[in-house]
């Protein structure tokens, strides 16, 4: 990636990982608004801060199409040793909207998933509703913060496509506060995957008590209430779960 320059405007947040910092990127004669992630230097930190950093940098580079086409995914902009430079959306929490969300949001935001899909990305953090924002102006989605992402070079593996699901899941949950859903959607919502399941029921509470209780962090805005129910994965039947995937996600 050709050599660019970072101009800091501001300090958003600082953690244990390291910073975040918003100003503008320098390229080539151009200039764009940006993010820059730094990452720490602390020897018992860095290296999950590395592995988050790295797993957003791979999202975003197998996305760059998507970002390009619609500017609803954050540009990889730069990168080096200590840090990646990603572009800046101007968008609006969900939160903090007050005019309702439309049906095309929804509609627009599972197209995302499914290209994503196709992409062979899954975003991985969407019960987290602060990962999805809306463009200021407009009802298009934007979705943000790739550092839980997996990236797959088998888009049939039952696990990726698994993992896809709950991206959909997730997103659901958030489009039947407002809107009726399909059959299908409503299929999807009432069979929660077997890795949330444990997930939910072991690593969550260490979760929350380290992001929470050590870091700080708010794990989510506006949480709600989760189903509680069966993962809907056949057995050696992934060709099945991809093709469900598609058409829900149309």
């Amino acid at each position: 990636m050709a050599p660019g320059r970072f101009e800091t405007e501001k300090v958003l947040k600082r953690d244990i990982f390291g910073q975040i910092e918003v100003g503008v990127w320098h390229e080539d004669g151009k200039s764009e608004p940006a993010i820059r992630r730094l990452y720490t230097k602390n020897p018992i930190a860095r290296p999950v801060a590395l592995i988050l950093a790295n797993n957003e940098k791979n999202a975003l580079t197998k996305l760059a199409p998507l970002a390009k086409a619609t500017g609803q995914i954050p540009a990889l902009l730069g990168r080096g040793r200590d840090f990646h430079v990603r572009g800046f959306i101007d968008a609006e929490v969900l939160s903090k909207i007050k005019e309702p969300l439309t049906v095309e949001f929804y509609n627009e935001a599972k197209a995302i998933l499914r290209v994503m899909r196709r992409q062979g990305v899954c975003h991985n953090d969407l019960a987290k509703q602060a990962n999805w924002l809306r463009m200021a102006g407009s009802q298009k989605p934007v979705l943000v913060d790739f550092q839980l992402a997996l990236c797959s070079n088998n888009r049939r593996s039952k696990w990726f496509l698994t993992l896809c699901r709950e991206d959909l899941r997730h997103l659901l949950k958030l489009k039947r506060r407002h809107f009726p859903v399909t059959a299908a959607e409503a299929g999807v919502l009432a069979k929660k995957a077997l890795p949330t399941r444990i997930w939910m029921a072991t690593g969550k509470k260490v979760y929350l008590f380290v992001t929470r209780g050590i870091l700080g962090w708010e794990d989510r805005t506006g949480p709600e209430e989760r189903d509680d129910s069966r993962i809907f994965v056949k057995k050696n039947r992934e060709q099945d779960l991809e093709r469900d995937l598609e058409k829900i996600a149309r």
